[in-house]
């Protein structure tokens, strides 16, 4: 049973609107007493709304969870719902609550404002998900406050992130295509390929095409928006028909580069192999299954909350940490031996 005020009244032997006055920080109240009084509300664990408890610790028991896309959107992309699930489960066996912020487009956020929770220290900490502007994160920074990267990073090694070995990843979903006989490999990718975790991934492409002595063709090479693999398929079955396998930049554009194959009467695998990267649900239900490296996006979420959690109760000593995920090469039925060359 949660402890109520005439619990600590009781327990002290003071009237209940003194110890209301105290955890509200209201006048009336001795200074001694008043520390008497939270001491013994944490005790107890007496929290309406937290508040006893964050007068001890200086804590709200809240994190902020800042997202580079639209709240909605994001919750329903299943790469980053498998990595909230992570967080979520994490934080509330810690008794934290989550608030939400989205940095899109030309929203106040994007453009470097911090989100009103922050600057109204309303949390604790942030959980960065996903890709957002530079100078939310120097804006972030300029305030002192905690925060680590999830499924981000930037070139500052100062910073604490948990990401997924991409490079290597990309690298071998293309070594398995290789494995098969494959060597007319193309990319199909959503933007941006220059950079963030899709060039990672096409870096590792590239990679095992110039270790294996394949000649790195820029025209196998397709981005489009981020679930762009559609019209990118599209394109390379116009201008490179001698492709035989497709790496997927992640899950949804290879299932969207399956259906462009399928549009055009192309079998998978016999005609194309195609392998994608994250391991979402709709993977293993495509017909056929679909190939791909398994990013495991629970534990990603899990330790980047306790990494969090650590670095608040370590305080300004926590030395950044870098956390890398290996991918998993998951062999299903989309990836099979070449049949044409």
């Amino acid at each position: 049973m949660k402890a109520t005020i005439k619990d600590i009244a009781k327990a002290l032997g003071v009237n209940v609107g003194t110890v209301s006055r105290a955890l509200n920080d209201k006048p009336g109240v001795s200074p001694e007493l008043r520390k008497r009084i939270i001491r013994k509300a944490a005790e107890l664990d007496y929290r309406p709304n937290g508040h006893a408890r964050g007068l001890v610790t200086q804590r709200t028991e809240t994190i902020g969870l800042l997202s580079g896309v639209e709240t909605s959107a994001f919750l329903s992309n299943p790469f980053y719902a498998g990595v909230f699930a992570g967080i979520e489960a994490e934080t509330r066996e810690h008794n934290y609550a989550l608030m939400f912020a989205s940095a899109t487009g030309e929203s106040p956020v994007s453009m470097g404002h911090l989100p009103k929770f922050v600057v109204e220290h309303r949390v604790d900490g942030l959980l960065i998900v996903g890709a957002v502007e530079p100078n939310v994160i120097s804006s972030l920074q300029s305030t002192k406050r905690s925060f680590v990267l999830v499924d981000y990073h930037l070139p500052d090694d100062g910073i604490d992130t948990v990401v997924t070995n991409n490079v290597r990843g990309g690298k071998t979903a293309t070594e398995h295509l290789i494995s098969l006989g494959h060597r007319n490999i193309a990319f199909v990718g959503g933007e941006p390929l220059d950079r963030g975790n899709f060039g990672e991934r096409l870096e590792g492409y590239r990679e095992a095409l110039s270790d294996a002595g394949i000649p790195i063709r820029e025209e196998f090479v397709q981005g489009g928006d981020i679930v762009g693999g559609y019209d990118a398929m599209m394109t390379i079955l116009d201008r490179a028909p001698e492709v035989t396998a497709i790496v997927g930049c992640n899950d949804a554009n290879a299932l969207a580069a399956m259906g462009a194959l399928r549009e055009k009467g192309i079998t998978v695998p016999k005609d194309m192999s195609v392998i994608g990267f994250d391991d979402i649900p709709a993977s293993q239900e495509s017909w056929p299954p679909l190939s791909t490296m398994r990013v495991d996006k629970i534990s990603m979420g899990r330790k980047a909350a306790q990494r969090l959690l650590q670095k608040l109760d370590e305080g300004e000593s926590a030395a950044p940490h870098q956390i890398v995920f290996a991918a998993e090469l998951v062999k299903r039925a989309s990836t099979g031996p070449v049949g044409k060359e």
